[in-house]
């Protein structure tokens, strides 16, 4: 999640409707407009929309992060466009590596740029209807558009087999991504939900209430079955060209959720966006992410074995031993790719090798 241009010149209003209606001109329309009538309500909403553009996006203050949030929605639009369009010229594109490291530079152009903002970390000031974000949660960010490069970069078949071969990198991100988490601060969701009184108006507290927890049992799952079941998945060399295509759309979906959602938040601060419609939108964007779990479902019964390692992972989310958990799985899996396991004790612990291509 990058976040974007927060310009502290506007105040964000603070109930569930936008002001964007009334920065609108208004202009009766009957059913019988003449011509030159419909002409210049085109017109004027034309030179709205420049206006609402050049605000977001040229104003000289923020511009390098303004920028670089431009530069991502396009790409973003243009992938989106590319995968439904043409899928076998996508997996090729430039948008699959450019995107993702997009959203990367634009998380470090906000740390770079937003210091001057609130340096909690019990609350990261997203799920709620007023305030703004706080600099962890900013920095925080950078994290999640970092795990989300590697994972587009791992699905690719030009850099696979570099990440393959490099075996410290790809040990780094498949086992022990979040043993670096810990290099980065960590905003809470309880802390979100029970600081309500603070950031959240009466009339919306309940939706952020339901909302926050909602996110916070995806993250648990995110974590566990879009990154380290599907980074097993790939370790192994698993996924069919089928899996392969859906789980390039549940990668688009994720860098909606990762890095626009923050933009979302941008329009909800500045008012074109009430506070619940544009959590919403974030929630859809994350939610989409069934689909292609849904397209994919035999996926988990095919490779059973990883999606036993990977639930009793999630069974340990919450205690001290995640990381030594994941360190063990990281020995046990590297002993079986490359064949340092006896038979006798592989065929308890994995599935037999049938089907799998190979990784080195």
């Amino acid at each position: 999640m990058s976040t974007n241009i927060i310009d502290t010149q506007f105040t964000p209003k603070m109930d569930s409707k936008s002001y964007t209606n009334i920065l609108e001109p208004h202009i009766p329309v009957t059913n019988n407009a003449y011509s030159t009538d419909i002409v210049n309500i085109i017109f004027i909403k034309l030179i709205y929309f420049i206006k609402l553009i050049f605000n977001l996006f040229f104003q000289r203050k923020f511009i390098l992060h303004r920028l670089t949030g431009l530069s991502y929605l396009l790409q973003y639009a243009y992938a989106f466009y590319l995968y439904f369009k043409d899928y076998e010229s996508f997996k090729t594109s430039f948008v699959t590596w450019s995107l993702p490291l997009t959203g990367v530079l634009q998380s470090l152009t906000a740390i770079y740029t937003f210091t001057f903002l609130s340096r909690t970390k019990r609350d990261a000031g997203y799920y709620s209807d007023r305030g703004t974000l706080s600099y962890p949660f900013i920095i925080e960010n950078s994290f999640f558009a970092l795990i989300l490069l590697f994972a587009w970069l791992y699905y690719s078949d030009k850099f696979y087999s570099l990440f393959s071969s490099s075996i410290i990198i790809d040990n780094l991100f498949v086992f022990l991504p979040f043993i670096l988490r810990q290099l980065w601060p960590k905003t809470s969701f309880r802390d979100s939900i029970y600081n309500s009184e603070k950031t959240k108006t009466n009339r919306n507290r309940k939706f952020f209430f339901i909302v926050t927890l909602m996110t916070k049992f995806f993250y648990v799952w995110a974590k566990h079955y879009i990154g380290y079941f599907l980074n097993y998945v790939r370790f192994f060399n698993r996924a069919d060209s089928e899996q392969t295509y859906h789980i390039h759309l549940l990668l688009v979906f994720s860098a909606f959720a990762t890095t626009i959602s923050i933009f979302l938040h941008t329009l909800k601060f500045k008012g074109y966006l009430g506070p619940k419609l544009s959590f919403m939108i974030y929630m859809v964007s994350y939610l989409a992410t069934f689909y292609s779990f849904i397209q994919i479902r035999s996926i988990f019964i095919i490779n059973i074995d990883l999606t036993i390692y990977v639930f009793i992972g999630l069974v340990l989310n919450f205690t001290k031993y995640q990381h030594a958990y994941q360190i063990i799985l990281m020995i046990l899996f590297n002993s079986y790719k490359y064949n340092m396991l006896s038979s006798d004790i592989s065929k308890y612990l994995f599935l037999p090798k049938v089907g799998i291509q190979p990784t080195y």
